[in-house]
């Protein structure tokens, strides 16, 4: 019964490919501006937000998500789970890759295979340290062996896990392949001058066409510029609109703004460790009930935010309904505040890294403000991402002082227990918290095979970290903000990814 459970969740879907779609000629260019650069086109070493945005231009998956999130099919034509530790996958017959060799079960093991490759030491193995072993079945059957049943690893599977021709990437060496990629997405790399721009083409051996023929992204990080280029028309649509420069897109002639609910979660962890005021339950709930987060997303965000529970929002698996962001009560706070022994308050230094996060910065001062109202000192640390990552990395040794940290996850899994695995378990190199009946309950829900037990098992993890627990200062949502020309055709994602493939002219197909 369980595994049939399963089954009807991962085998009904499918990726439809028409005709239209395989053969339709692409025409034009469209010009993106993007505040995150590219570091490289190796599919397999790093996994971040940019990356995600670039790669499947390039690349192809098994599984995919589509534009409205759902869970499709892509280089598989169909997958089940053969046995609790077996997911078999039948591949699409006779797609290439751009160079023209033939997409195998043999590409898909391998790829797989590099990215478990212990000398490759990728940032991607988190989502596949599960995989035991690969098996090549036939030409176009491959299963994947798991170490313990993993119903989490298809999710996994429409992020990373791109696959590769064996030869071309055996043959030369990791710093040939990060600049010359080779893959089977609906673009080739033309150009690509690092940190300025990268010109893709469209690849005449893919089976998914692009939106358009030439796609150009110039790697824009600073925000007037980019809303500049934008309303100049040096490009056509631009990420990362700050919500204080839409009004100057609404108020241009060829452009509008269009807004996504995105899934990623800002939110401030805490390092509960001794000597932390905070190791106290009563001072973490103090802290959270001191926080007016309608006044931050209504006043600093403008709106382009909405408050959150724990870590997840509705389009997660394992969303608690139930569960509400903490209320304003500034009151309630001081008294338990004074209840464990802090009546007179505190101060701490709390860590954000320089322009990572929309309005992180205005936002994480006017909560050190809320704070301030209760007794507690904020000092609000400003840093590059580089050095703060240093300073995460140490906060467990004993000559480290307790501190808070602002970050935000992006939820690209749409799963809950990708949130509480990356901010909550005491494996996550990021997480401040350390708790070994919450990792026994998140290894549990992970390897349970039945999905209304699995999800039931994720919504009681969120009401004891809610309820009970409250290890973190769980803060908003943000919403995805672009600018747009208004010669586009093209429709937000549910991940809040801009994919230069996707981007059409109006009235194109």
């Amino acid at each position: 019964m369980k595994r049939k459970m399963v089954l009807a969740l991962v085998l009904a879907v499918s990726f439809l490919w028409t005709s239209a779609t395989v053969n339709a000629a692409s025409k034009g260019k469209v010009v993106l501006g993007m505040a995150g650069a590219l570091s490289t086109f190796d599919p397999h070493t790093f996994s971040s937000l940019p990356i995600s945005m670039h790669h499947p231009n390039v690349f192809e998956t098994l599984l995919t998500r589509a534009p409205d999130g759902s869970l499709k099919t892509l280089l598989a034509k169909s997958y089940k789970m053969a046995s609790p530790k077996v997911w078999e996958f039948k591949l699409r017959e006779g797609l290439k890759f751009s160079n023209g060799d033939p997409i195998t079960a043999e590409a898909v093991k391998f790829s797989f295979e590099r990215i478990l490759n212990p000398k490759m030491k990728s940032k991607q193995y988190r989502y596949f340290k599960s995989i035991k072993s690969l098996e090549v079945v036939d030409k176009y059957t491959v299963r994947i062996h798991t170490k313990k049943a993993d119903p989490m690893l298809p999710p996994f599977l429409a992020i990373y896990g791109f696959i590769v021709p064996p030869k071309h990437y055996k043959k030369h060496n990791k710093k040939f392949l990060a600049r010359n990629p080779v893959g089977s997405g609906p673009y080739v790399v033309k150009k690509w001058r690092k940190g300025e721009e990268v010109v893709y083409e469209e690849n005449p051996n893919a089976s998914r066409k692009p939106k358009v023929k030439t796609a150009v992204v110039k790697f824009i990080p600073e925000s007037t510029t980019r809303v500049a280029a934008l309303i100049s028309g040096d490009v056509d649509i631009i990420d990362n609109l700050p919500p204080g420069l839409s009004g100057r897109v609404k108020a241009s002639k060829g452009a509008e703004v269009i807004t996504k609910q995105s899934p990623r979660t800002n939110y401030i962890l805490m390092v509960i460790k001794k000597g932390a005021p905070w190791m106290d339950v009563r001072v973490r709930r103090a802290m959270n009930l001191a926080i007016d987060r309608n006044s931050i997303t209504k006043n600093v965000m403008m709106g382009f935010a909405k408050p959150v529970a724990v870590l997840d929002g509705p389009a997660s698996f394992g969303h608690n309904p139930n569960l509400k962001p903490y209320p304003y009560n500034p009151a309630k706070a001081k008294k338990l505040l004074a209840e464990a022994g802090f009546g007179k308050g505190f101060s701490f230094d709390v860590y954000i890294p320089r322009g990572r996060f929309m309005m992180g910065k205005e936002a994480l001062e006017g909560i050190a403000g809320q704070w301030a109202r209760i007794g507690l000192k904020a000092n609000v640390r400003v840093m590059e991402w580089g050095s703060m990552k240093k300073i995460i990395f140490s906060k467990y040794k004993d000559n480290v002082k307790p501190f808070l940290y602002y970050l935000a996850r992006m939820n690209t899994a749409f799963s809950t227990e990708h949130m509480f695995a990356g901010a909550i378990s005491s494996r996550s190199a990021y997480g401040g918290f350390r708790d070994k009946g919450i990792d026994k309950l998140i290894n549990e829900a992970r390897s349970t095979m039945d999905n209304a037990a699995r999800e039931k098992k994720y919504q009681e993890i969120g009401r004891i970290l809610r309820h009970e627990k409250v290890p973190i200062v769980p803060l908003y949502q943000t919403f995805r903000i672009f600018g747009v020309r208004k010669k586009l055709s093209w429709t937000p994602r549910a991940d809040g990814k801009l994919i230069a493939a996707e981007v059409g002219l109006a009235g194109s197909n």
